[in-house]
């Protein structure tokens, strides 16, 4: 199941691409998020990178323009495991019918030599209400996922708004990221209860400045307040991931 929660880290690019006309400290509306993603063998990343300018990119700009979609990104790890994704790409809508649209254009190509090489590969289907987007544009982003406790999964989300939210609202103000959103699955390959935070930040030095403030926050927090933060999920469920945003495009 670790394995799994690993997988599911990746899905997040898209969410983090939410346009900022779309923002919000509260739930409304949902932005969904198809991701495709897969493990590329270091010898064809080059190939899979020169697929992805001359297929993907011009459908899913296309689409932009349309206003099939809100925004899109494609994506690569930065720390890499035996058994995890190295590539992909994601794109973001406010309803179903707008994600399924790209699908069947980048579809009708056929699967690109890059992605034939690949070893492994997965899609996700995402859906966020809880989010806030800031200015500037995205370079890495970081995820936590871990479970939230299965009988009242909604007590991670409330232990976030109650505990953090105020942190990260300060830190997008100030440039340190672009922006936040905490994601759930809208189709269940997963168990229903994973929950993944999303960060995006506009260069490496954010990523300090981010882990600064939160630890700083953190140390402040009673007993009792961390007792009540640290509950809200399954012990020892947690991975992260990090990842460079190589192309990026929004409204």
């Amino acid at each position: 199941m670790m394995k799994r929660i690993a997988g599911l880290l990746l899905f997040v690019l898209a969410v983090t691409m939410v346009p900022a006309a779309l923002s919000q400290m509260a739930p409304a509306p949902t932005v969904y998020t198809y991701v495709s993603q897969f493990q590329i063998p270091r010898a064809n990343w080059a190939a899979y990178a020169e697929d992805t300018e001359k297929s993907f990119v011009p459908a899913v700009e296309k689409s932009l323009a349309d206003g099939a979609i809100l925004s899109w990104s494609t994506f690569e790890q930065v720390v890499h495991t035996p058994d995890g994704y190295t590539h992909g790409a994601a794109w973001s809508s406010t309803s179903i019918a707008g994600l399924m649209k790209v699908l069947d254009e980048v579809r009708k190509a056929g699967p690109r030599p890059g992605q034939i090489a690949a070893t492994k590969h997965e899609d996700l289907l995402m859906q966020t209400s809880l989010y806030h987007a800031g200015s500037g544009t995205p370079a890495y982003v970081r995820v936590v996922c871990q479970m939230a406790k299965a009988d009242k999964p909604g007590e991670y989300a409330a232990a976030l708004k109650k505990y953090l939210v105020a942190t990260f609202e300060e830190q997008v103000a100030k440039g340190a990221a672009t922006y936040y959103g905490l994601d759930e699955q809208y189709v269940n390959t997963a168990p229903p209860s994973i929950r993944c935070l999303v960060i995006n930040y506009p260069n490496a030095e954010g990523m300090d400045k981010w882990a600064s403030a939160i630890s700083a926050t953190l140390g402040k927090m009673s007993a009792a307040d961390r007792a009540e933060f640290y509950g809200s999920t399954v012990a020892d469920s947690r991975r992260d991931i990090m990842a460079r945003i190589t192309h990026f495009g929004h409204k």
